[in-house]
């Protein structure tokens, strides 16, 4: 599963004949904690080369101003969960789509059981019309009280509902944290470990990231690369690229044009490929990656040659 931003590098990515890419996930629809959705699908895009053989879903989430916002989350699916509810299956009832996905993320840490009963009331008026439900949510290797980006999300009782969890095995590190890989292997392993012993592993998509992060160490501050963009970024620091073979990851230091020194974890078709791999170890429903129109040809081949 790829997702769909509909900015002009998903289109072309979407428009380009790929064997690997059986569904998409439009990330075009936005909730308001009043019930509504705001945003439009992008619907040209339902024949786009390949588009018989893919299933596409309404991707909505609760990015509010700057950022995901929780209080949007609460007002949509405790407040107003009865419109909400209405207006997503009205959605869902486009003859072109296959269901929804809802990435509801930076919840509120008292929305754990508000959640969870948002998503089986949700389900069941979607099965009801033949549409699926995707979930995307933070991976995790325990249940922890503690964590409060992860512990909302119930994967046991979530799993009883929805038909596919996508578990965001990605952003293990981010800028304003130290350095690290996006998605080390060994992380993923152990949230994937955690995700099957709580849900059936052919409901788990696993998540891939066509990206990776530019920090600057002198403050942890930073930015994204995509996957496409990496080999100009390579050319022009003439860095030589590390790998560290506890997170199958790849990095680079330089020192950029301003004298500061910089470090680089991103994703190479080895790792790529490593990683796809756990699809088959585990026996999961598949991949799911962020996000069409940042990769190239050869991240989709090493996806191709990792689920094989």
């Amino acid at each position: 599963m790829g997702y769909f931003t509909g900015s002009s590098d998903s289109v072309a990515s979407l428009t380009t004949p790929n064997t690997n890419l059986t569904m998409v996930s439009m990330d075009q629809i936005g909730a308001a904690a009043d019930g509504s959705l705001n945003g439009t699908l992008n619907t040209t895009m339902f024949s786009a080369n390949g588009a018989s053989a893919r299933t596409y879903y309404a991707c909505i989430s609760n990015v509010g101003a700057a950022d995901f916002d929780p209080a949007i989350a609460h007002g949509a699916m405790v407040t107003n969960r009865t419109i909400f509810i209405q207006n997503i299956v009205a959605l869902a009832n486009n003859a072109n789509l296959a269901g929804i996905n809802i990435d509801f993320e930076s919840l509120y840490v008292t929305d754990r059981d508000a959640y969870s009963s948002f998503v089986s009331d949700l389900a069941l008026q979607l099965h009801a019309v033949k549409a699926k439900l995707i979930l995307s949510i933070p991976a995790k290797t325990s249940d922890d009280v503690n964590n409060g980006w992860t512990w909302p999300y119930n994967y046991a009782v979530l799993g009883q509902s929805a038909d596919y969890l996508q578990v965001m095995t990605y952003d293990e590190h981010v800028p304003g944290q130290t350095p690290g890989p996006v998605a080390g292997s060994d992380w993923m392993t152990a949230s994937l470990q955690f995700a099957v012993s709580q849900v059936p592993a052919r409901k788990v998509l696993l998540g891939l990231p066509a990206y990776g992060y530019d920090w600057k160490l002198s403050d942890n501050s930073g930015v994204t690369v995509n996957w496409k963009d990496m080999p100009a970024l390579l050319l022009s620091t003439h860095a030589i690229p590390q790998w560290d073979v506890a997170t199958n990851s790849a990095y680079i230091n330089y020192t950029a044009a301003d004298g500061s020194a910089h470090q680089v974890w991103f994703e190479t078709p080895q790792s790529i490929q490593f990683k796809s791999s756990f699809a088959k170890t585990f026996n999961l429903a598949g991949v799911s990656m962020w996000a069409l129109g940042l990769e190239d040809a050869n991240f989709w081949s090493a996806v191709s040659s990792g689920i094989n």
